[in-house]
């Protein structure tokens, strides 16, 4: 969610919206009047009451605080069109900022930024709507909604957004048109003549909005700007003028007033598509201002980006002297240090020349021969240890029978059956033995015995035989030594 804050006089417009840049959607609106004298021509005369009622909306509505776009109309925020040369960014705004420099306002410092209008691209020479406002008003408003606790991603100027939007909208459909938005008690006209933003007036209406006699003041205020068209030589006719932003619109009203006072051209509302866009159940009238928001809009034109910006280079002066005087008392150290060095550094050389002489002579060479004869023979007696080793471990790791089995094994016969060890193959650890039993019964119980000795890792038992001739019974037994047998 994304939120659009427009300040102008009384009114305060909230448009919570879904969505990112052209195609951001309001899915919320809200009017809210300002507190008795807090906001006076878009400037905030009365934190605390301000900061209060507007803690108070958030908690209340629950609208995001995290991204905040405040549009601002105010006419502390000049505003003006320009025919620049095509710069790159950085020298745009410092021709706007020699084009707009107020003689009278020498010591103020101002935040500069501008939206690029739509002109002629083979042209040499580009159209802008420039603004300039001094830097303690986007401050003022930074500190005030930090203290609201809103993150603000921009301000922008109120007139510089709306012609943003009617050049995305109306502009499309008309060449020469007259777009007339109320806010309030506010009254702008935006002139566009051959598709191309030309002017804008504002000025302040007295009568309740919706009523006749407001609707005269409209119709006086069109009259006023075609006989400027007249004055300026303006022969394009005007195709429509579109009126929004009043509230309780009666266009037929405004029509016949208008229609009174000769004017011709046909009056529409302001729609331009926003309706099929956003709804019709959107009150588009209401929020004409705070919509314009939702514009995709630059960094060029965002006072905050640039106040942020300004700030940067702002430091960067104030620090300039302090790191010219830092230099300079650190070249006069570097001036001594180098001279040290350079002295230690002859010194360093001689020891350096003197060694390599040293290593370099015939009886160091001798003796590092010697030092790499006497090291490789190590090396191979190592080797030959190492050898020596891992064949002991090997013997090692083989069983051995020795008496201590034999006697584990002659354990295991006692009162059962006579033995006598043949032999033992060291490599598998099986030991073969002759075993005769007298009676049946004593071969399973010897096999027994002989199962529960540790020194066996397998006693393989695969049966006996009786001879006759004896008169025994010889056991088939073959034993298998584990590895630490007879150790």
């Amino acid at each position: 969610m994304s939120t659009i804050i427009h300040i102008s006089n009384r009114q305060i417009q909230i448009v919570a919206a879904k969505g990112s840049g052209n195609g951001a959607k309001p899915a919320r609106a809200y009017v809210r009047e300002a507190p008795e004298g807090s906001i006076i021509n878009g400037i905030v005369m009365d934190p605390d009451a301000f900061i209060a009622d507007m803690k108070e909306f958030f908690i209340q509505t629950g609208v995001s605080t995290k991204d905040v776009t405040l549009i601002i109309d105010s006419s502390k925020i000049a505003g003006k069109r320009l025919e620049i040369p095509k710069l790159s960014k950085p020298k745009t705004l410092d021709f706007i900022r020699r084009e707009m420099v107020d003689m009278d306002k020498e010591n103020v410092d101002e935040v500069y930024s501008y939206i690029e209008l739509t002109g002629d691209k083979n042209a040499k020479l580009r159209s802008v709507y420039a603004n300039s406002v001094d830097i303690e008003f986007v401050r003022d408003y930074v500190e005030i909604f930090k203290e609201i606790g809103v993150t603000l991603k921009g301000i922008y100027s109120g007139v510089g957004t709306m012609i943003k939007m009617i050049e995305r909208t109306a502009a499309k459909t008309a060449g020469t048109f007259v777009a007339q938005i109320a806010d309030d008690n506010i009254l702008t006209n935006i002139l566009w003549v051959d598709g191309k933003f030309y002017y804008y007036s504002s000025q302040r209406c007295f009568q309740e909005p919706g009523t006749e006699a407001y609707y005269d003041e409209c119709v006086r205020a069109l009259s006023q700007l075609t006989q400027f068209m007249q004055a300026n030589q303006i022969e394009s006719p005007l195709d429509v003028i579109y009126v929004g932003g009043i509230a309780n619109m009666d266009i037929n009203m405004y029509r016949v007033l208008a229609a009174s006072s000769r004017i011709e051209t046909a009056i529409e509302e302001f729609d331009c598509g926003l309706r099929a866009k956003y709804g019709a159940g959107f009150d588009l009238h209401t929020f004409l201002q705070s919509v314009a928001g939702l514009t995709t809009l630059s960094n060029e034109s965002n006072l905050l980006h640039r106040f942020t910006a300004s700030q940067k280079e702002s430091k960067v002066d104030s620090t300039l002297k302090k790191r010219i005087a830092l230099i300079a008392g650190t070249l006069v150290v570097m001036l001594l240090a180098l001279a040290s060095v350079i002295f230690v550094k002859l010194q360093k050389q001689k020891e350096l020349d003197d060694l390599k002489a040293s290593n370099e002579n015939q009886a160091t060479q001798m003796q590092l021969e010697d030092y790499d004869r006497i090291s490789y023979e190590m090396a191979a007696v190592v080797m030959r240890l190492n050898s020596m080793d891992l064949i002991e471990r090997m013997v090692d790791s083989y069983p051995a029978c020795n008496s201590a089995v034999i006697k584990e094994i002659e354990d295991a016969a006692a009162g059962y059956a006579t033995i006598e060890v043949n032999s033992f193959m060291a490599s598998s650890g099986t030991v073969a033995f002759v075993a005769n039993a007298e009676e049946v019964k004593n071969v399973n119980q010897f096999i027994a015995k002989l199962l529960e000795k540790d020194i066996f890792s397998d006693v393989n038992y695969t049966g006996y035989t009786y001879d006759d001739g004896e008169q025994v019974y010889n056991i088939h037994v073959i034993c298998t030594l584990s590895e630490n047998a007879g150790k």
